[in-house]
């Protein structure tokens, strides 16, 4: 089993290496993945993060290159309002998406 990494905060993460990020040719891209983070810095400066490499995104990265762990958010795989939320047999009338 691989050691744990220690639980840092993200301001102590540095800059994901030059070989974790890939060109993308398609919406595939870190900001379209379930783990992409934006953050707020010490200095009130926004910071792109990846908890999966715990790692910070150069700014403008995030929008053409992805790494091997991309996954799709959850919101465009189930959508913004899943199909169970509308059964009333499970949550009543009263609920559900309109």
């Amino acid at each position: 089993m691989p050691a744990a990494r220690p639980v840092l905060s993200s301001e102590e993460w540095d800059y994901l290496d030059a070989d974790v990020l890939r060109p993308a040719r398609s919406g595939a891209v870190c900001i379209t993945c379930q783990h992409f983070r934006y953050e707020v810095g010490r200095h009130c400066v926004t910071v792109l993060t990846c908890p999966i490499h715990q790692g910070l995104i150069p700014q403008g990265e995030h929008l053409t290159k992805r790494c091997a762990q991309w996954v799709p958010r959850r919101e465009v795989a189930v959508g913004w309002c899943p199909l169970g939320l509308n059964d009333p047999k499970i949550f009543g009338s009263q609920h559900g998406c309109s």
